[in-house]
């Protein structure tokens, strides 16, 4: 129960924290999407159920802190979630491999940002930016790069929220 408690604070935290990385560390040129690889993540190690309303939560935040055609973030983060749980169910159990994951992210990130800077015209009108699609794959490359190191903290912060480390600590 607690799990869906804290999942909006939580699901809030990440975002606001990767909109803080973006204007701070990257002066604002790039968005690192987070969220992004938290929802693969969902779809990789999360039930449906967990993942589909992480996945639902984290959209419709996003959805509601951005000034983007409503809806369409929820949509993308619960696609990426059901491909990510079909794409889990062909792997071996067990973790995914440092290099599929990185593959997997950067599709995922490749698949999310241009389907978002290809709807946004025939929705609001206007033209295609160029320098929209320019930043789509520098974006989508560095979050290649850094999802298997949030891969590893996400474990980490699962094992830790499901009780494994206090399992863990009463074993010795």
């Amino acid at each position: 129960m607690i799990y869906y408690v804290s999942l909006p604070i939580f699901s809030l935290l990440l975002i606001v924290f990767q909109m803080m990385i973006a204007d701070i560390v990257l002066f604002g040129t790039i968005g690192v999407d987070l969220s992004l690889i938290m929802v693969i993540f969902a779809g990789f190690r999360l039930d449906i159920a967990r993942g589909g309303i992480l996945s639902f939560i984290i959209g419709f935040i996003r959805d509601c802190l951005s000034y983007s055609i409503s809806g369409l973030y929820t949509l993308m983060c619960v696609s990426v979630f059901l491909i990510s749980m079909l794409a889990s169910s062909k792997v071996s159990p067990g973790k995914p491999t440092f290099i599929m994951i990185m593959i997997f992210t950067l599709i995922c990130a490749l698949f999310e940002g241009t389907v978002i800077i290809l709807l946004h015209p025939l929705l609001y009108g206007g033209d295609m930016s160029v320098h929209a699609l320019k930043m789509c794959i520098p974006q989508a490359l560095i979050l290649s790069g850094l999802s298997p190191i949030l891969f590893k903290a996400f474990y980490w912060i699962e094992g830790f929220l499901s009780g494994e480390a206090k399992r863990t600590a009463e074993r010795t």
